[in-house]
């Protein structure tokens, strides 16, 4: 079979272009082949339930979701159970059907949003960075633009457009809660035409456990309501006693005796090895003062995140801790040594005119 001058210079050059193409322009024609630019931006907010299956069987997904980083994304199985997880810019958190939130954080809401198909459609631009066009490649049976990106956890992702209607055909990113690289692959099979604009009507997404696939039978757009997104008091509460934890690593780290002791309430109660104490404040200055004096932070590490819960009135609160310390201090004969240790602790706030002060703490260390 021979192959003529001409195919083989038609061939040559339309590698030279894919190459030569720039990734704003796969992207704004992609952008484009969804629906004229004015319509698209008068989208504010989206509505969308998929009927799912999975490996673990099938489940209902269903996603409100709104411009300034707004989602609520719930999943509802045939025995009932549920799961909501709720994010408006970067506060995070889940609610139970009984009314109950935890804190969550920006991996969680990395994977709702990552289910929010149709605004990552009418989002490419923003949802992945750093674009760089990596040619051609056949990707779900399609010729597609290739780009290689971050994702918004800065991680490695690929995202696919077809050429020949320039539309997402796809996208691969990491899975944030592995330890090793583990890759998740996302489809687009089929399109819906919702008023002026063609949005994902069916996905697959794949993982190590298998096929995901949802499709939508509802898509809407401008129906969500902003007090849907709204941040409970108790949530923000939960944030400011997180927030404490963070101040008191800073206070270990930097051998601040005097910033960790500005955090405890009057009458701050220490509770272990069975002895109840309440040190004065300056009695609490001095002991980390000395402690401080002869340690040198390595680790001062969450094994599991904190679980904090918060009265209805947002006004008192706990945090159950399990936190891994190593220090280099000194021995009983002055040489320097390297110590590990293993703590865990119930620590109690209380709201004191405005500020959340540590009431008591209750700790103790794993054995050796």
């Amino acid at each position: 079979m021979k192959i003529s001058v001409a195919l083989i210079l038609f061939i040559v050059s339309a590698a030279v272009t894919a190459a030569q193409e720039p990734a704003s322009a796969i992207i704004g024609r992609s952008l484009d082949a969804i629906g004229a630019k004015s319509t698209r931006e008068r989208v504010k907010s989206i509505y969308a339930v998929a009927d799912c299956s999975g490996p673990n069987g099938n489940y209902t997904t269903e996603i409100d979701s709104a411009t300034g980083a707004r989602l609520v994304f719930r999943q509802f199985r045939p025995n009932g159970k549920s799961y909501i997880g709720i994010q408006n810019g970067l506060v995070y958190w889940t609610r139970t059907d009984a009314g109950d939130f935890d804190l969550a954080d920006v991996k969680a809401g990395f994977v709702w949003r990552s289910h929010d198909y149709q605004r990552i459609a009418l989002e490419i631009g923003q949802r992945f960075r750093d674009y760089v066009v990596a040619g051609e490649e056949e990707f779900a049976g399609k010729r597609a633009w290739k780009l290689d990106a971050k994702d918004e956890l800065g991680n490695e992702a690929s995202v696919f457009f077809a050429i020949s209607d320039g539309l997402l055909i796809g996208f691969t990113i990491r899975n944030p809660f592995s330890n090793s690289p583990e890759s998740i692959r996302t489809v687009f099979s089929e399109w819906k035409q919702v008023g002026k604009l063609k949005l994902p009507s069916v996905a697959t997404a794949t993982d190590k456990s298998g096929d995901f696939v949802l499709r939508f039978r509802e898509i809407r757009l401008n129906r969500s309501k902003d007090a849907l997104f709204a941040v409970p008091p108790r949530v923000t509460a939960m944030r400011e006693v997180f927030e404490i934890q963070s101040r008191e690593r800073a206070a270990h780290f930097g051998r601040d005796a005097a910033l960790l002791v500005s955090m405890f309430a009057d009458g701050f109660a220490d509770i272990s090895n069975g002895v109840i104490n309440r040190p004065s404040r300056e009695t609490s200055l001095q002991r980390f003062e000395n402690y401080f004096r002869n340690s040198e932070f390595i680790e001062w590490d969450d094994i599991t995140p904190p679980v904090i819960k918060v009265s209805d009135d947002a006004t008192l609160a706990y945090a159950l801790v399990n936190k891994r310390v190593r220090l280099r201090t000194k021995d009983s004969e002055g040489a320097r040594i390297e110590v590990t240790d293993v703590f865990s602790w119930l620590a109690t706030y209380q709201k004191v005119d405005g500020e959340w002060k540590l009431t008591a703490i209750a700790s103790s260390r794993a054995p050796k």
